[in-house]
């Protein structure tokens, strides 16, 4: 499990922190399935649920595809940094086994 907690890091990181346009990495999981991960930079649209105002913003676009299921999520750059701190805080401890 430590090379693709690793791998998932390092794909948020350089998605978030290094601003690339898009970064894709391929690896199998721990049950022996193919992945395909891909984070990219992007421009999204939102409305304010409390004001109801809409609004254009940077975001991140997130897509896990694997042989059974597709994952796809855009976040605003708050909130992929926010991600990012959780996963190195939830996933830390197993990289010390």
């Amino acid at each position: 499990m430590r090379n693709t907690v690793e791998q998932l890091r390092r794909l948020v990181r350089e998605a978030v922190t290094s601003r690339r346009h898009r970064v894709v990495r391929r690896f199998t999981n721990e049950i022996g399935n193919p992945i395909r991960v891909v984070v990219e930079e992007t421009r999204d649209t939102g409305t304010n649920a409390q004001t109801g105002k809409a609004s254009s913003f940077d975001a991140v676009k997130l897509v896990v595809i694997g042989p059974t299921s597709t994952s796809e999520n855009t976040l605003t750059l708050r909130e992929a940094r926010v991600l990012l701190d959780c996963l190195q805080r939830v996933l830390e401890p197993e990289d010390r086994d």
